[in-house]
């Protein structure tokens, strides 16, 4: 007979106590399981919300002391004498190592204007890249913005195109709304409005009106790039430029510094405080997770270690007759192993399954969202070898006991 048949045997004679066995380390397994797809599902959940966000790295002159507030930068009431970035300069940052990390940069100009009496914070920009880096964006009846996409020639290599987003139909005079300045100036799409900075005046068409936001994008009109540096009298000039970067695991601190490099004149800040606070708050809920799952863990290893010795206690008798017969110590280690890292086996599959079981009633719970759980392959067999790990270590004392039992005083019981 081979030894694991024995191993297969005795599991049979010893139902309850080993189904016992398989409870204990199928709620530490699952507890782990469930903890882990959970955190890794709101990590993930985090980051998408991240990229939906848009930009995250913010490049602004070294030097400016503003008070109006966008994006970080700000802007007085009285006095726009801002310094800028040289629009030839936003080009370099297509030449960082991580270029291949960029999916938009879009450079934008701020300035005050006078409409009507009131002072309006205007953005020059490309208004198809904003619409792209604004996914939150929703536009009021009437809008009419078709985005299209098309190839132009690289900055850094003429030689080379790059695929563009544009707005179909798009005049150089046409502005997008934020919805506090529609409602303020009682504006609407295909109306116009005069722009006053400084004696120069500039008559733009309403293409779109954004629908409130709750942002300061309510209180401004988003124009084309290079009209607004004709109408503040800063042509060439940028006030800061807003960069998203591919983030599934994108280096953004490392491109920030790149881009400081490429950039002398502006300073990179990558934008975290974003998703900081929730992403402190996974972490926590991780570790606190995960130690619960160390301490479950540990209770089945006990459970383990108590059956297992358990199992050799009532077999002082058999492991005696096998020794007697032949059977070397490590035959009979080998027995006892084995029947724990079969039964740590079973326990591994059916703790990875009721784990992800688990995630499904308490992922909408825990992380408020959806909780996606494709089979994972890397976390089946880490839940399977997690358990065999912990099956075995729990096992080593009771089977080296086993094999110190003295046959002869073994059989003076039979």
């Amino acid at each position: 007979m081979k030894l694991k048949d024995i191993a297969l045997d005795n599991l049979k004679r010893r139902k309850s106590k080993m189904a016992f066995l398989i409870i204990g380390m199928v709620i530490g397994i699952a507890t782990v399981v469930t903890i882990f797809t959970i955190t890794q599902a709101m990590q993930e959940d985090v980051q998408k919300k991240l990229d939906e966000f848009g930009a995250n790295i913010m490049i602004v002159p070294k030097a400016n002391t503003l008070s109006m507030s966008y994006g970080g930068m700000s802007i007085p009431g009285a006095q726009y004498d801002l310094r800028e970035i040289q629009e030839k300069e936003i080009d370099n940052i297509w030449t960082i190592e991580n270029e291949e990390n960029l999916a938009t940069v879009s450079p934008k100009l701020l300035g005050a204007v006078d409409i009507e009496g009131e002072t309006v914070l205007i953005v020059g920009a490309d208004l198809a890249t904003e619409i792209k880096l604004k996914k939150w964006w929703k536009f009021t009846n009437g809008s009419d913005l078709e985005l299209t996409r098309v190839e132009k020639p690289s900055p850094i290599d003429p030689t080379k195109t790059m695929t563009v987003t544009k707005i179909k139909g798009l005049k150089e005079d046409d502005v997008i709304i934020g919805s506090n300045v529609a409602e303020k100036l009682n504006k609407k799409p295909a109306d116009s409005i005069t722009l006053d900075s400084d004696g120069n005046t500039k008559e733009v068409n309403v293409r779109a009106v954004i629908q409130e936001t709750g942002s300061q994008d309510d209180s401004i009109i988003f124009m084309n790039l290079e009209t607004a540096q004709k109408l503040l009298g800063k042509e060439g000039k940028i006030t800061l430029v807003e960069v998203a970067a591919i983030c599934s695991g994108c280096p953004v601190e490392e491109m920030a510094r790149q881009i400081n490099e490429a950039i002398p004149n502006g300073k990179a800040t990558p934008i975290k405080q974003v998703v900081a606070q929730k992403m402190q708050t996974i972490n926590q809920l991780s570790s606190f997770g995960l130690a619960v799952g160390v301490i479950v863990l540990l209770i089945g290893s006990l459970i383990v270690f108590t059956t297992m010795m358990s199992s050799v206690n009532e077999r002082t008798r058999e492991i005696g007759i096998f020794r007697a017969i032949g059977f070397r110590r490590i035959h009979v280690v080998k027995i006892i192993l084995m029947e724990a890292l079969i039964l740590s086996s079973i326990a591994g599959i059916i703790g990875y399954a009721l784990g992800l079981a688990a995630t499904l009633i308490a992922g909408p719970a825990i992380a408020g969202m959806e909780v996606s759980i494709p089979f994972d392959p890397y976390m089946a067999g880490g839940s399977l070898a997690l358990a065999v790990f912990v099956g075995a270590i729990a096992t080593i004392y009771p089977a080296l006991r086993a094999s110190r039992i003295d046959p002869a005083e073994a059989l003076r019981h039979i």
